[in-house]
């Protein structure tokens, strides 16, 4: 049996929409004895994932994530840094340009003391996810802002809790909105002498948004979810295409907020997409090559040889399966954005990514999608948009 992962993307307040979706999808987990045995989640998408993993079982993941977003609001997450900004601000209209780069000041727009107080520090519960054993490897998204890599450190084998908390809270980093997290992350191609130097890290999704690859990487994956949570369609309506953006600061919200996420994922998509055809170029290359040898002694020769050689190649790390994913993601723009911690909208955009779950998980039961593995035939299509 192959393993099943679930991938939770970022997105702030976006993750009603996820929270939403989690209600339903793992309510069909749980009825059709389906076992998370990868789960792996970026910024929301982590703390979200954080809710399942330590829970007694995936029905208390659920109604502890309902609970959590139809109370939440903007003072548990953040407080504004008001007077600082306008020093730093200041200083800036008061230095030439070539100076601002080492100005000393402010290094964010928001104080997340409050998410981490309540969401970290009060609530991680380390010893229930390596003891519950709800999922079996719950993973968070990291970025080095140093380096510039990206890292998933796994939280269930992850023994220091001070670590777990770092991980979980750098994943969260929306750098610039608020302040990156100083850690030590094990990773040998760092030379030895540096290895435990302090680095910045933030948001897995600054390089990674839905980590796939990375997932795919880490054995025999059968069935793969995911829960994004911006649209994954182009914005082509009348009212997108005539939009105006009469500041920087629009601009700046268009670009980093809105594009970037959704170019992130569909990145992601595609190198799905270049796994599955490089398996099924493989496999094809496989059955040719085998249907020419001159007799059996030759066909069994030539299949151990090539049994061998194909671990060589960076798909394949024990997993020969073609995965077609099943996603859940927004028809429409929400109706709050990344750092609108505000009710009632949290609970509307909760209720929209119930209904959206509902409505993929009716096709999934129909057979209008599937999320187990294909034959490697080049004939099959390999990856199709799981939006009904």
């Amino acid at each position: 049996m192959g393993k099943l992962a679930l991938v939770l993307s970022g997105g702030g307040a976006r993750g009603a929409f996820q929270a939403g979706a989690l209600y339903e999808l793992l309510d069909y987990f749980e009825k059709n004895n389906k076992r998370i045995n990868i789960l792996s989640g970026t910024s929301v998408g982590a703390l979200n994932g954080m809710s399942i993993a330590q829970a007694e079982s995936l029905a208390a993941a659920r109604d502890e994530i309902e609970s959590q977003w139809k109370k939440l609001k903007n003072d548990d997450i953040y407080k504004v840094r008001g007077w600082e900004i306008f020093k730093l601000i200041t200083k800036f209209a008061t230095h030439r340009i070539e100076q601002w780069p080492h100005l000393t000041g402010v290094d964010s727009i928001f104080d997340n003391t409050p998410l981490y107080q309540t969401y970290i520090e009060n609530y991680l519960d380390l010893e229930a996810i390596r003891s519950r054993r709800t999922v079996d490897d719950f993973f968070v998204s990291l970025t080095s802002l140093q380096t510039g890599a990206a890292y998933l450190p796994c939280l269930t084998t992850e023994p220091d809790l001070q670590k777990a908390k770092e991980y979980i809270m750098a994943s969260t980093i929306t750098t610039v909105a608020y302040p990156p997290v100083q850690s030590v992350v094990a990773d040998p191609e760092i030379p030895e002498h540096l290895q435990d130097t302090p680095q910045l890290y933030a948001d897995g999704g600054i390089s990674n948004k839905t980590p796939l690859k990375s997932i795919l990487s880490t054995g025999d994956i059968s069935e793969l979810y995911v829960v994004n949570t911006y649209p994954t369609y182009p914005n082509k309506t009348e009212e997108s295409i005539k939009a105006k953006f009469p500041n920087v600061f629009s601009l700046l919200v268009r670009t980093a907020v809105e594009l970037l996420p959704n170019l992130y994922f569909h990145r992601d998509m595609q190198s799905v997409k270049d796994v599955n055809n490089d398996l099924t170029r493989w496999e094809t290359l496989k059955a040719r090559l085998l249907e020419s040898a001159r007799d059996e002694e030759s066909r069994s020769r030539l299949e151990g040889i090539l049994d061998e050689e194909e671990y060589h190649f960076s798909f394949k790390h024990g997993n020969k399966q073609i995965i077609d994913p099943v996603i859940i993601a927004p028809d429409e723009e929400l109706p709050v954005q990344d750092t609108e911690f505000v009710q009632p909208k949290l609970g509307e955009t909760f209720e929209m990514g119930r209904m959206k779950a509902l409505s993929t998980l009716s096709a999934l039961r129909e057979g209008a999608i599937t999320p187990t593995v294909k034959d490697p035939s080049p004939q099959k299509t390999r990856l199709r948009n799981m939006q009904p």
